[in-house]
């Protein structure tokens, strides 16, 4: 027995090596010992790095493996509800007492076992025994008194962020997988439900709460299930099931050789598309879907559908617990679901998932394998929904045009971070140290960086590299499932920086700027520093440009009107206004330089403008 390579779910928790338990307690055969809430303890059966069979536990925030398959069966009646008898486990595992006596030694210091009677009497004095029965909304109240969408008027981003966007950028702003969110079914209910984006413009929907009943780490967690959510599923399941197999034909038909093997990308841009079909069909011109209007069975398939996409996007660029994986990582049903469960993805920030493991294996095997249901499938579709099937190709451009536009424009904050990087190696230099204007702008930075390194996930150049890749393929990939010509350069090539109109003079300027601020003798430092500056710049203008492209052929399938105004890098950065106060969060870089020296930086597809002005722009935070 040994503690799993990595904390995932508290790094200040560990097992101590075995030899070390000197102070272990005594542990004897007819000792009856029980887990603390073992229904919420989580087993699973992995591979290490060589391919051996390993079997981790994951309870209370710790991890346990055991590398020999004796110990397994040992391993699995620690979790038997109501205790049991050390000895019986002993020979249950095929273990002779001594080793069973030490590994049960070190799991009682680390509180992982317990006393039967001390496990039960504490589990209840913690109130840890709670009702399953009604509890409490978790959730704050709504801000938003009546529901908005994004189509209605008066404009609901000029309120929530006080700065207009034309309707042809949407989805540069909300991403795709999340431009339905704010509008509602023919429940009365947010399609984003609880996790409505953004939160500023959730509704109050009537909804029960309940504690949670299901086995593992879900079990009896102080968050609630949403049990208004789940009966609403459970009603529309199997025309859900049934309305998942044209669309899971169609992506099949644009990227065949995901019939091979499904990877990580293939199935987050499969349920990207699985999300477009009800986004399409309440944001197109001509003929939407009212609001309050839309088939529960739609809103529910895009609300179960959209977990999956949150799981496959934390596997791509959440480096918390594991290593990010590859776009192209192989991946099954039953990995998602191991990830998903031992990575807490169950959990949100006022809930857990409401739906039981049956019925996750069952959506699971239906949009990967294209598997019946348990329930099976209805013998008749809803006319409704015959007709939403009717543009699932439709539906299908315009997810993959949103996710391509979503890899254009979110590749500008890696670009960002290096360059907060870069101008922290810069200012930390010991020519900088000597100039007091550029010392202090150093510690100001300083504190940038601390924040990009502890709380970002952009904190290293590797995990930048990472997420850039990942864009690539996704700019590349969406192409090839909308009919196009394979690019000739990837995503971070096409906006690389350098060469710029106007960039002569937004360098001059900057230069300018960056001497006045520093101080005397500093004019080598400003050149650098603004070289840095104007290449992500460069980058942010290519950006800009790529993505108004994109967003044009959106507009059309839309049937949207040409955009009144051009795309700027202040609308880009308007996402992160809507995400709200974020702890891992640094300032907007043209924020904040225009906030330091006191210049206007303005970038759209045409030009770089950098001018001095008196009145510095408000600053935002970005995610």
């Amino acid at each position: 027995m040994a503690r799993s390579g990595a904390a995932r779910r508290d790094e200040t928790a560990a097992l101590q090596p075995l030899a070390a338990l000197l102070s272990a307690p005594a542990v004897t055969p007819d000792m009856l010992l029980a887990m603390p809430r073992a229904r919420a303890a989580l087993l699973q059966h992995e591979t290490d790095a060589n391919g051996a069979p390993l079997l981790t536990l994951y309870h209370s925030g710790k991890e346990v493996s055991w590398d020999e398959p004796r110990h397994f069966a040992f391993a699995e009646a620690l979790v038997t509800p109501g205790g049991f008898r050390a000895g019986d486990a002993a020979e249950q595992g095929d273990l002779d007492w001594d080793e069973a006596a030490e590994m049960l030694a070190a799991l009682l210091t680390e509180d992982l076992l317990a006393p039967a009677s001390e496990a039960q009497s504490g589990q209840a004095q913690s109130g840890q025994a709670h009702s399953l029965g009604p509890v409490p909304s978790p959730l704050p109240p709504a801000p938003m008194a009546a529901p908005r969408t994004w189509t209605g008027a008066p404009s609901l981003m000029e309120e929530l962020t006080g700065t207009a966007l034309d309707p042809a950028y949407l989805e540069v702003v909300v991403p795709v997988f999340r431009t339905a969110h704010v509008f509602s079914d023919a429940d009365g209910r947010h399609i984003g439900e609880a996790n409505v984006f953004p939160a500023a413009a959730r509704t109050e929907v009537p909804t029960e709460w309940r504690g949670c009943p299901y086995p593992g780490n879900r079990y009896q967690a102080e968050k609630p299930i949403n049990m208004t959510a789940l009966k609403a599923m459970r009603a529309h399941w199997r025309q859900m099931m049934g309305l998942l197999l044209p669309i899971r034909a169609a992506y099949l038909a644009r990227f065949p050789d995901a019939a091979n093997g499904w990877t990580v990308a293939h199935v987050e841009r499969l349920a990207v598309c699985v999300l477009a079909l009800p986004s399409y069909m309440m944001l197109r011109r001509d003929a939407p879907v009212a609001d309050g209007a839309l088939h529960p069975a739609l809103s529910n398939l895009f609300r179960v559908t959209d977990g999956l996409r949150m799981v496959m996007h934390h596997m791509m660029f959440v480096p918390l617990y594991e290593p990010m994986r590859a776009a192209d990582a192989p991946v099954t049903a039953g990995d998602i679901l191991a990830y998903a469960d031992r990575n807490y993805l169950f959990h949100s920030d006022h809930g857990v998932c409401a739906g039981p493991r049956f019925m996750i294996e069952d959506f699971l095997g239906v949009i990967l394998h294209g598997s019946a249901p348990r329930s099976g499938f209805d013998q008749a579709c809803d006319p409704k929904l015959a007709e939403a099937a009717a543009l699932i190709e439709q539906a299908m451009d315009y997810g993959l045009l949103g996710l391509k536009t979503f890899g254009t424009v979110f590749s500008l904050w890696p670009a960002m971070a290096r360059c907060y990087a870069q101008l922290h190696a810069l200012l930390s230099d010991d020519a900088a140290a000597n100039l007091p204007g550029a010392a202090a702008m150093a510690q100001r930075f300083a504190g940038h960086f601390a924040a990009l390194s502890h709380r970002s996930f952009l904190a290293s150049e590797e995990w930048r590299s990472h997420r850039e890749a990942v864009y690539d393929d996704m700019f590349a990939a969406c192409a090839r499932g909308l009919g196009e010509a394979e690019p000739a350069n990837p995503l971070s090539a096409l906006v690389a920086g350098g060469g710029e109109p106007g960039s002569a003079d937004a360098t001059e300027a900057l230069v300018r700027a960056a001497a006045d601020h520093f101080g005397a003798g500093s004019e080598a430092l400003a050149s650098q520093f603004a070289a840095i500056v104007l290449d992500f710049l460069s980058r942010a203008r290519r950006i800009i440009a790529l993505a108004e492209t994109i967003q044009a052929r959106t507009a059309a399938l839309l049937h949207r009107a040409a955009p009144a105004h051009a795309l700027t890098l202040q609308q880009i950065n308007l996402h992160n206004v809507l995400m709200g106060p974020d702890m891992r969060s640094v300032p907007f870089l043209p924020d904040e330089l225009s906030t330091l020296f006191g210049l206007s930086i303005a970038v759209d597809a045409q030009a770089i403008l950098i001018a001095r002005e008196t009145t510095p722009v408000p600053q935002h935070s970005p995610a």
